[in-house]
C-alpha cells in the first residue's frame, strides 16, 4: 500500500490531471446509471431499463479502473524512459 501511495506522489502532473478527468467522467456515467436504475425502481417500465442501468454502471467501474491502471503504467513508462 505504501508503494502505491509513493507511486501516486511521484506521478507527473499531466498524468494526474488525465486520471482525475477520467475519474470525473466515469463518475458522471455512474450517476446516469444510478438515475436509470432509480427510474426502473420507481416506475418499473421495462426490464431493458434495468439492463441498461447495470451495463452503464459496470462500464463506469471499468473506466475508473482503466484510467487508474493506465495512469500508473504511463507514469512507470515515463520514469523508465528518463533513466
Amino acid at each position: 500500500m505504501k508503494q502505491l501511495l509513493v507511486e501516486f506522489k511521484n506521478m507527473d502532473a499531466k498524468i494526474i490531471s488525465i486520471i482525475k478527468a477520467g475519474i470525473k467522467f466515469s463518475f458522471g456515467i455512474s450517476i446516469i446509471a444510478s438515475l436509470i436504475l432509480l427510474t426502473y425502481e420507481l416506475l418499473y417500465t421495462t426490464p431493458i431499463t434495468y439492463y441498461i442501468g447495470i451495463s452503464l454502471f459496470k462500464t463506469s467501474l471499468f473506466f475508473i479502473s482503466f484510467f487508474i491502471i493506465c495512469g500508473c503504467s504511463f507514469s512507470k513508462i515515463k520514469l523508465d524512459l528518463k533513466n
